[in-house]
């Protein structure tokens, strides 16, 4: 297949789902062999596939055909003279082997080549090469394609995503080490590196908590463009106030007023309460926002004030394309009406620059992504009204240092999925539901994965989408009970 067009040689049955990215400057028809629907494909942890997207795993499906979103005729991955369906893709080659799709606007990951081996004796010549399809980027999913299982899941450190997401539809996903055929691992695996790390002694007391690089978790896309790490909780990190996040309180079914954290609870601080936090809330998010954007049906987000996070030199920096920074505009008009003439003001602060690499897409008004335009890879997410807590994408932290969880730098939401009503797949969110709860069971009680028992969780149906029933708790309650959601980002 060109890199052009897929159009099959040979006719056959095909059913078509409509795709696209957030945008909509990539619209297409994506064409599956009806008789071989619905298509089983991998959840790929490896590290170049989540640090050139952002996601904890990624989830391609091999395409058959692309057509136009409007006709019959032949997608093109840029656009042509006569054509004017085609898309503008960006191009990244992120091995050898494989280069992948996004767009260059909102920085959907829409493809991924895979270009084959070079024929041995030839003068370049390859065979064998596929082109696939980002599921998330489909119309719909259910009875077209389904994650069948997780592959390379050891470079992931700590078994990532697929400790969380075991099974869909009561089918457990094989977890395999690299490729499929290898080594599988069960669920709770660790690398003998952080083995050791937090695990319970013969009285079930927790072990010590990992110490390397302690002070800056790193974090990075794959081409290196994009850098930045992050620092414990300080004291700064209170200042920011901000709403609930949907599944600390779903927003649809939540009275306003308490969404709003009148409060002012800092429940992206962990332990809740504490008066010395030492992680961070993180979660994972199934809106068509993220959906789109992505290309991929899960985001996983971690919930940091934009004080922690710090530039490759350990400098603060800002998200603002104006030089300026925002905040530091408000504090000198503030000082000129008092009419202060003299306010000193840290260098550091005041030299304050956006992050090298970055490129801005706003997602609706007064919401914004940053993404690495070489890679494509997802880098953060926030909000115009609440500028000091920031959305950063899991997929990109070192994994070298405290697994692709980090667990020792975040605490997961181990209860709901942000905003599962706009799940495209429900039986994914069902899955991804009952491995949190398994997951959360072994955390409490340091129970083997082998032996946890679970039905699948109640999903009660909104719209065809389910979601978790939730009662009234003491504000103290529900402080511990979090969850990942950007609304309407």
């Amino acid at each position: 297949m060109s890199p052009t067009s897929s159009r099959p040689s040979t006719p056959q049955a095909t059913t078509y789902v409509k795709a696209r990215c957030h945008c909509g400057l990539n619209e297409f028809r994506a064409g599956f062999p009806t008789s071989a629907l619905p298509i089983s494909s991998d959840l790929c942890h490896c590290s170049s596939c989540r640090h050139s997207s952002g996601q904890m795993a990624v989830y391609h499906v091999d395409v058959f055909d692309l057509l136009c979103h409007d006709s019959d005729e032949p997608f093109h991955f840029k656009k042509m003279a006569g054509c004017d369906g085609d898309g503008d893709l960006i191009a990244y080659q992120s091995s050898n082997d494989g280069v992948r799709y996004s767009c260059s606007v909102c920085s959907s990951q829409l493809f991924f080549r895979y270009l084959g081996k070079v024929v041995e004796g030839s003068d370049g010549e390859r065979e064998g090469g596929y082109l696939r399809v980002a599921a998330g980027a489909l119309e719909r999913t259910e009875g077209i394609v389904k994650p069948g299982y997780h592959i390379y899941v050891q470079d992931t450190i700590d078994g990532g995503l697929a400790d969380h997401l075991r099974s869909i539809a009561g089918v457990d996903l094989p977890r395999y080490s690299l490729d499929v055929g290898s080594e599988k691992l069960p669920p709770g695996w660790k690398d003998e590196k952080l083995s050791k790390q937090g695990s319970r002694d013969e009285d079930g007391e927790l072990g010590p908590t990992p110490t390397k690089s302690d002070d800056t978790l790193h974090f990075s896309c794959h081409c290196k463009s994009v850098q930045f790490g992050i620092t414990r909780p300080s004291s700064v990190s209170s200042f920011p106030s901000a709403a609930y996040p949907d599944l600390l309180y779903p927003h649809d079914t939540t009275r306003l007023s308490k969404v709003r954290n009148f409060e002012d609870t800092k429940w992206w601080l962990h332990p809740p309460g504490s008066a010395h936090p030492t992680k961070y809330l993180a979660g994972h998010c199934a809106c068509v926002y993220c959906r789109l954007t992505s290309g991929f049906e899960l985001q996983s987000w971690l919930y940091v004030p934009l004080a922690n996070i710090v530039d490759r030199e350990g400098k603060s920096f800002t998200l603002f394309e104006d030089n300026d920074d925002e905040d530091l505009r408000v504090i000198r008009e503030a000082v000129d009406k008092l009419g202060i003439t003299q306010l000193h003001i840290p260098e550091e602060r005041a030299s304050r620059k956006k992050l090298k690499g970055l490129k801005q897409y706003i997602s609706s008004p007064g919401r914004y992504r940053e993404f690495c335009p070489k890679c494509g890879a997802t880098v953060f997410a926030w909000q115009a009204g609440r500028p000091d807590l920031i959305c950063a994408a899991v997929g990109l932290v070192d994994e070298t240092q405290d697994g692709a969880r980090a667990e020792g730098w975040f605490t997961w939401c181990l209860d709901r999925v942000g905003f599962s009503e706009q799940a495209v797949s429900p039986a994914t969110v069902g899955g991804l539901l009952k491995g949190m709860q398994a997951s959360k069971i072994e955390t409490a009680d340091g129970v083997p994965a082998k032996s946890v028992k679970l039905a699948t969780p109640l999903l009660p149906v909104r719209a065809g989408i389910g979601y978790v029933e939730r009662k009234e708790t003491s504000s103290a309650a529900t402080s511990a009970r979090f969850v990942d959601g950007i609304q309407a980002s």
